[in-house]
């Protein structure tokens, strides 16, 4: 964090309607990311990010440490993106979710050295959203299996199971984007 993040926070918390839209400009693209990938699309995103940001503004007075505002923002959006998919479509358990046409794989790391990143995001997004989540929160923002399931309100033998499903899942997608191509 550097100084000007400091004064904006501090702002903020005075109820500066100028440092309101600073921390926006400031952290919107990076969370927008984040939203994204729980999503199904750039509308439902910006939901989530303006149903975030809210959030953010209304509990800025409790963060403690004004150096960890980042990643106390993302988490924020992770858990508005997660309720807000259990608000639409109740988080599936994996075992309702059929994966009977998910081959067996071993790895697909050739896969990836052809495919451009907005491919994976788009293939993201037409996961179901409980493979979604637990490929989003293991994987890329790097939750431990317990706090995983904890946020998704699942076991974590559950989460573990899924997200063995979701990458499969996940593969055979990006196997079929990359063999039609």
């Amino acid at each position: 964090m550097n100084q000007n993040d400091a004064q904006i926070i501090e702002g903020c918390l005075r109820k500066d309607e100028r440092a309101y839209r600073a921390l926006y400009d400031r952290f919107a693209p990076k969370m927008f990311g984040v939203c994204l990938r729980y999503t199904n699309s750039r509308a439902a995103a910006e939901d989530v990010l303006n149903d975030g940001f809210v959030k953010v503004f209304e509990n800025l007075h409790r963060l403690r440490d004004k150096s960890l505002i980042e990643a106390w923002m993302r988490r924020i959006m992770v858990y508005t993106a997660i309720n807000s998919q259990r608000k639409e479509l109740p988080l599936a358990s994996a075992d309702e979710i059929n994966t009977d046409y998910v081959s067996d794989y071993t790895t697909h790391d050739d896969i990836v050295s052809r495919i451009d990143a907005s491919i994976v995001v788009q293939t993201m997004q037409t996961l179901p959203p409980t493979f979604r989540a637990a490929i989003n929160l293991c994987e890329i923002e790097g939750y431990s299996y317990e706090e995983a399931a904890k946020m998704m309100g699942v076991k974590t033998s559950s989460l573990r199971g899924t997200l063995v499903r979701a990458k499969k899942m996940l593969a055979e997608k990006l196997t079929s984007c990359v063999s039609s191509k």
